[in-house]
């Protein structure tokens, strides 16, 4: 998957919560970051979401800065308000080549009223094509029902015009058994069901990666105190082992992100 040149704009969804969006969205950014990257972040969740609680910038005395700069903390805006959901699209204006959203669930149908008046997505697709961006949408995918309703959503309204990356959450278990509706399975009467949404995504030419689990009480800690992944070999919160599982935790994340890089516009390994 080599890197077609355009503008790349990221949008991480599902619209069931809880899926583990944001900590995607954390790592992603965070990690892109320490590589020297250039990433416009925003978090559609608004000042109360999880991905600015953590990678926003900070006043002196640890308040939230009000005004954030894209490009070094995260950006902000409330995706359901008619105001504010403008943003997505018009965060380009900065022509910067990669831009990337933390999507709050439910958001699906909002994103429909930027452009169509919530008929659909083609007029915002095209706006972000006229101005030389292309989208990838990343699906955290959790074993619930409504995690894999979504993504058949995000493929009925947007199709080949984006590329598609299924993001397989390991903190809700391990593939396939843990993800029926996903990866398929047979019932009690030896039906098949489920999976469908999964070959469908793999034949439209979608890519699929394991987005590694951190355990969950050394995860706690770094939440607790809205420390980055990458800060936390550094400020005396955690002890060796913790410190280990976290450095196991970004090793595991680097090789799985690295086939996602090109639809990134980034050279992949």
């Amino acid at each position: 998957m080599a890197s077609d040149g355009k503008r790349r704009v990221a949008l991480i969804a599902n619209e069931k919560g809880g899926v583990g969006k944001s900590v995607f969205t954390r790592a992603l950014v965070d990690w892109l970051r320490t590589q020297g990257e250039r990433v416009l972040a925003f978090d559609a969740d608004g000042s109360i979401g999880a991905t600015i609680r953590v990678l926003g910038t900070r006043e002196t005395e640890g308040s939230l800065s009000k005004t954030q700069d894209p490009a070094v903390g995260i950006g902000f805006y409330n995706g359901r308000s008619d105001n504010e959901r403008n943003i997505l699209l018009d965060s380009i204006a900065s022509n910067d080549p990669l831009y990337i959203h933390d999507l709050a669930g439910g958001l699906l149908a909002d994103l429909t009223k930027i452009v169509d008046d919530g008929e659909g997505l083609s007029g915002l697709l095209d706006a972000f094509a006229t101005h030389g961006c292309r989208l990838t949408v990343f699906h955290v995918i959790s074993p619930d029902i409504g995690s894999t309703q979504s993504v058949a959503r995000w493929l009925d309204l947007t199709g080949a015009s984006v590329d598609h990356v299924a993001v397989v959450n390991l903190k809700h278990g391990k593939p396939p058994g843990d993800f029926p509706f996903w990866y398929g399975f047979r019932d009690a009467k030896g039906e098949s069901k489920g999976g469908g949404t999964r070959r469908r995504l793999l034949q439209e030419g979608g890519l699929e990666i394991e987005f590694p689990s951190l355990q969950s009480g050394t995860f706690a800690k770094l939440d607790a105190e809205n420390i980055r992944f990458s800060q936390a070999q550094a400020v005396g919160l955690l002890t060796i082992t913790e410190q280990a599982h976290v450095a196991k935790f970004q090793r595991d994340f680097v090789a799985m992100i690295a086939p996602a890089l090109p639809l990134l516009g980034l050279s992949g390994a």
